[in-house]
């Protein structure tokens, strides 16, 4: 049996925009839908059946909502990353600096140009998670109870997908933690966050056919970020097959 998927049309909408109007149509309650739109950026339905899919499609159109009706099958493979060591815009598109070479990407073959941010547990320091796996082991060999784990410390991580039909590559990752600023010259500040905004912003003007989602402008803008941010990189990537679909099917 086909189960379907119903992402919205309208790439720039934001994620929990569809949220009372979810709510009311599944009859479902805020938290979970507020989860699924989270977990499934861009989409009012995942794995459904067809005559409920056709339903719900036609139910969040005359709400404002239009959607596509796709076969799960049919919803386009993320491709793989290759991670930018450095950007550097130029005249008509810009250098990327890749693991295997150099390569100069025309700013007319970008297709989609967008960023996501997630909340993740920052990874331990190596010392401090040794220091607790063995202090943990010796109360157990001692027959005592286990000290108290603290609670992990949570962070937000960005990163932009570049994808594009240059024959060279076809999707390029950029994460503010592992690119060289200095293309941005004296505009380089020691944050490398407040960097990512300014090189984001130098290429996503010239690349004004590329459908871009709703993070990337409210990024640019400094606006606040909450209701924008996927519930992980997992699901930032399942937002990313919907805008290359979208890219594709020129809706």
């Amino acid at each position: 049996m086909n189960l379907y998927a119903l992402p919205l049309k309208n790439p720039s909408t934001e994620p929990l925009a569809p949220s009372e109007f979810l709510c009311s149509a599944r009859r479902l309650p805020a938290e979970a839908v507020r989860d699924f739109l989270a977990e499934n950026p861009g989409y009012l339905a995942r794995e459904i059946q067809l005559e409920p899919a056709k339903a719900l499609a036609e139910a969040a159109g005359r709400a404002g909502f239009p959607a596509l009706l796709v076969d799960e099958k049919d919803l386009p493979a993320v491709p793989q990353p290759l991670a930018a060591a450095k950007v550097s815009p130029r005249e008509g598109g810009f250098e990327a600096v890749l693991p295997a070479a150099s390569v100069f990407v025309p700013y007319d073959s970008v297709r989609v140009l967008c960023a996501w941010g997630w909340d993740a547990a920052t990874v331990p320091d190596t010392t401090e998670a040794l220091t607790q796996s063995l202090t943990a082991r010796l109360a157990a060999l001692a027959g005592l109870k286990p000290p108290p784990q603290p609670s992990p410390v949570k962070d937000t991580f960005f990163r932009a997908d570049i994808i594009t039909d240059a024959p060279e590559v076809s999707r390029i990752v950029l994460r503010p933690e592992a690119l060289d600023f200095s293309p941005l010259g004296r505009a380089r500040s020691y944050s490398c966050l407040d960097n990512f905004r300014p090189l984001l912003d130098a290429l996503s003007a010239p690349a004004f056919a590329a459908v871009k989602g709703p993070f990337l402008p409210a990024f640019l803008a400094s606006r606040p970020l909450a209701g924008l941010k996927a519930a992980s990189e997992e699901a930032a990537d399942s937002g990313l097959s919907r805008l290359i679909l979208l890219s594709r099917s020129g809706k």
